[in-house]
């Protein structure tokens, strides 16, 4: 087995053997969609969809910010200071391997937190969908998420290990809140629905909606979620390579 692949499975243990990490990541969405789903009637719809099937969706969406967050900036940063991040640079490992296991760890485990609270929405929520629209919208809101992974990433070489927390509580505030995860951006005034359609999180769930309905511009959103991507990456990549050249300096 290679490094980088003994080095990807040692990092996706880590995180699911933490149980403060696995009881956040589920517990919040799983929570929530419990919590908000009497807000309304069991037959209301927002923009076209059930709100059960709207809050289920918006959750997912949360929950693989929650995980991406938690495990891309805060762990990060924490390993930043703690002086792992050097100790890998003595080993066999290619330069970019740190960023693209820390990505692809928080991939790994979005998926199960999206596949969770979808039970929870099948079962207690009572959402009924086809078995290949369960299928397309998981995989759909999967893919939607790696803007999350690449922003946790960013968040982790940006900020110090005492930082971290509220800056990534703050994040899921704005970016859940702002974004429409927790309120249908319909109902937001003008200037917020404005703000929302900027976000990564509201065009990550929207991409789910759209999948659920069968219809609404996806090209849109998936351009602006591949735009997010890009420019975190870009950023990420200037600023790993700012700090590997102070720390050979």
């Amino acid at each position: 087995m290679t490094p980088l692949l003994v080095y990807g499975r040692f990092e996706v243990g880590r995180l699911l053997r933490s149980w403060r990490f696995l009881l956040i990541t589920i517990g919040f969405p799983v929570t929530f969609y419990m919590l908000f789903l009497g807000d309304r009637g069991a037959g209301q719809v927002v923009g076209g969809t059930a709100w059960r099937v709207y809050l289920m969706v918006a959750m997912c969406s949360f929950g693989s910010l929650v995980a991406a967050l938690t495990a891309g900036g805060a762990r990060l940063s924490a390993e930043r200071s703690s002086g792992w991040s050097r100790q890998l640079r003595v080993t066999p490992l290619p330069g970019w391997a740190y960023v693209g296991v820390k990505v692809t760890a928080s991939m790994l485990v979005i998926l199960p937190v999206i596949v969770l609270v979808e039970i929870v929405g099948a079962t207690f929520g009572g959402v009924h969908l086809g078995a290949g629209t369960w299928v397309a919208l998981t995989a759909v809101l999967w893919v939607a998420a790696v803007p999350y992974a690449v922003l946790g990433a960013l968040i982790g070489f940006l900020v110090h290990a005492e930082t971290a927390f509220p800056v990534v509580t703050a994040l899921l505030f704005v970016l859940g809140y702002f974004g429409g995860l927790f309120n249908p951006v319909s109902e937001m005034p003008g200037p917020l629905r404005t703000v929302a359609r900027l976000l990564p999180s509201y065009h990550g769930a929207a991409v789910g909606l759209v999948t659920v309905e069968g219809r609404g511009p996806l090209a849109l959103h998936w351009g602006a979620l591949a735009a997010y991507v890009v420019v975190l990456g870009a950023v990420i990549v200037v600023r790993h390579r700012a700090l590997e050249a102070h720390a050979g300096a």
